[in-house]
């Protein structure tokens, strides 16, 4: 799918639609134009993605969807909120160490996008909208409660449980402008066609932000917390992988304490956590050197990750990505020629 051309380059000042698709989860992450991404594939299989996104500016409505479960983590443009609104997904989310139901509406700070764990199979519609801008057109509004929680929200996380028909509602709205696609391309170079689809965005926000049905989803799970410092551990000591036993250790729990914080937090086993870690460490260092044309030895690159039996390390990345990692290579030095 060709990406359309967008009238300006700067982020936060982009007027435009664009529709792109990828075959690999890192490619993905950077066609989000102005944000800085992380993403880990959790899931096996090859990745499709798709994007949809339509930029007014001061306002960008992305739709994505995905075919495997990511770790997604990062910024989006400076001083923006972010609303993420699933359309559909195959099993729940995980935040913080704890379940995100479907469809509930995940609003974050742009500035600091925690590690969310999406469902294997997703449709969701993210709404990044400058605060100070939002904050005004809900004071012109007349929505003050709803005005003073988005300038205040800084660093935090909030999720919207409201009725199924609220929900739905915000759904179809959204639904309705992506479906649009790049027949809006023409639409937005006016300045009356961009005021009114930002006041549909801003009248649809302004009915969620208006209930009562937000709560707090700052706090990180004990479980989660034990998480992240294995995740530290492990990268701190990329060149010699430590072991469950050493982990357990490290964090001082047992291996069946252990488990469980994972499973609770992410839905894994340590096992198949620490493997899709180390593997997505290989892929993006096998990337990288590809891009650049350094020489590649896919031999080492495994070693320092970990990965010893080599028949074993191969079928693992085919298993994770779909495609064995001299395919990788060999793609990338072919899309960077």
């Amino acid at each position: 799918m060709a990406d359309v051309p967008v009238c300006k380059t700067e982020p936060g000042s982009v007027i435009g639609v664009s529709v792109v698709g990828s075959v690999d989860a890192a490619d993905h992450a950077g066609r989000f134009h102005g944000w800085d991404l992380r993403i880990d594939q959790v899931s096996s299989g090859r990745f499709a993605g798709r994007l949809v996104m339509i930029r007014l500016g001061s306002l960008e409505i992305i739709r994505e969807t995905i075919s495997q479960a990511l770790i997604k983590q990062g910024s989006a443009w400076p001083d923006s909120l972010v609303f993420s609104l699933p359309l559909a997904a195959s099993n729940e989310a995980h935040f913080n160490g704890r379940p995100l139901a479907f469809p509930n509406v995940l609003l974050s700070d742009g500035a600091d996008l925690p590690p969310l764990l999406t469902p294997t199979q997703l449709d969701v519609v993210s709404i990044a909208i400058a605060r100070k801008r939002l904050t005004s057109l809900l004071e012109t509004l007349g929505e003050r409660r709803a005005a003073d929680l988005v300038a205040g929200h800084r660093q935090q996380n909030h999720c919207f449980t409201g009725s199924p028909g609220a929900l739905s509602a915000l759904q179809h709205g959204f639904r309705e402008i992506c479906d649009q696609g790049n027949r809006l391309q023409s639409a937005i170079g006016f300045a009356r066609a961009r005021a009114s689809v930002e006041d549909a965005v801003v009248d649809a926000l302004a009915d969620i932000l208006s209930e009562n049905a937000w709560r707090d989803v700052n706090s990180v799970t004990a479980q989660k917390r034990i998480v992240d410092r294995i995740k530290e551990c492990v990268f701190a000591h990329a060149d010699d992988p430590p072991s469950i036993a050493e982990l357990c250790r490290h964090v001082g729990v047992s291996r069946r304490t252990l488990q469980g914080c994972f499973q609770d937090a992410l839905g894994l086993t340590p096992l198949q956590y620490l493997r899709m870690l180390r593997l997505n460490a290989v892929r993006r260092e096998l990337r990288a050197l590809a891009a650049a044309r350094q020489p590649v030895s896919i031999g080492d690159v495994a070693a320092r990750w970990g990965f010893w039996h080599w028949s074993r390390f191969t079928e693992n990345y085919r298993q994770l990505f779909g495609e064995l990692p001299s395919h990788t290579v060999r793609r990338v030095r072919s899309a960077s020629v």
